[in-house]
């Protein structure tokens, strides 16, 4: 009933008014985006045995939360200080996500259209007569990536965050971001177009364009656009908020990136010695000239 809805959301107020937290908190606000968004996706997935709204579903959350967040803070900034500029860091911050997140929901989106099938979560699917729980731990998992990933942009969208002056190292930052997003964007765009190419190129490792110069590429876009996103937030933001690169790294480096690639290549390509001689002579993650070019030289 009503009466029972305000007396919960009053007990919610209460426990978090007790650790300095509000309804209107862009901490609060943002684990309830994220927190909601996979919530319904997990159901769904559930319900309908399907896997392709999980990476939409995981990437959405960033960008629904960090404009839900910036939005509040607009809000309560024109409340308290009508007719001022508005604060730039929050802003082009959740510009900054809001186009990392669009693009990359596009780049999946076309490529489960492209191929249906998705390997990767077939084991977290349960089996008939199961309990989804696997499902439900890994939408918690992934609900939890997208939490603390946003922290520095989240933290941003704080009043105390949003009004700090902003100087040579935020926009350094910025461009830093920018040089992340192109890597990444230009690396899945290479790989994507190389597999497209031919047959023969779906079965093979790419080694064309940035893929010459590094592994995985697309990964060090990545970390590098996570770590330059936290320094952008600078002194605005508590320390703490360096969970959310670091978690970037722990999850590419030795999770669910680079080691599962690793290890389906090692075994797929294991008596190909045009593959070992590309491991061999390519770097792993930072791009770097192959070691036949720095022999050359």
């Amino acid at each position: 009933t009503q009466g029972e809805g305000g007396e919960e959301a009053s007990m919610v107020s209460r426990l978090l008014g007790r650790i300095g937290l509000s309804m209107r908190d862009p901490l609060v606000l943002s684990a309830a985006v994220v927190g909601g968004l996979n919530t319904a996706g997990f159901m769904v997935t559930a319900a309908t045995g399907t896997h392709k709204l999980i990476d939409i579903t995981g990437t959405g959350s960033f960008v629904v939360s960090s404009l839900a967040t910036c939005a509040v803070c607009v809000q309560q900034f024109r409340n308290v200080s009508p007719g001022k500029p508005l604060p730039l860091r929050p802003i082009v911050l959740t510009a900054a996500v809001s186009l990392w997140g669009i693009r990359l929901a596009s780049f999946l989106l076309y490529r489960i259209i492209q191929s249906p099938q998705d390997k990767r979560f077939d084991k977290f699917f349960p089996k008939p007569g199961e309990l989804p729980i696997r499902l439900a731990g890994f939408w918690s998992i992934q609900a939890a990536w997208g939490f603390v990933c946003l922290l520095p942009v989240t933290l941003a969208c704080r009043r105390a965050a949003a009004i700090a002056p902003v100087g040579p190292a935020f926009y350094a930052a910025m461009a830093t971001f920018a040089c992340g997003f192109l890597c990444e964007s230009i690396a899945d765009h290479q790989k994507m177009t190389f597999k497209a190419a031919s047959a023969a190129n779906m079965d093979r490792w790419c080694d064309v364009g940035l893929w010459q110069y590094s592994r995985h590429p697309n990964y060090f876009g990545e970390m590098v656009v996570w770590w330059s996103l936290w320094a952008a937030a600078g002194r605005a933001v508590p320390r703490w908020s360096v969970a959310s690169p670091l978690m970037v790294c722990g999850l590419l480096l030795f999770v669910s990136g680079v080691p599962l690639i690793e290890k389906k290549y090692d075994a797929k390509f294991a008596n190909s010695a045009e593959y070992q001689h590309y491991k061999a002579g390519t770097s792993l993650i930072v791009p770097w000239l192959p070691a036949g070019a720095r022999a050359a030289k």
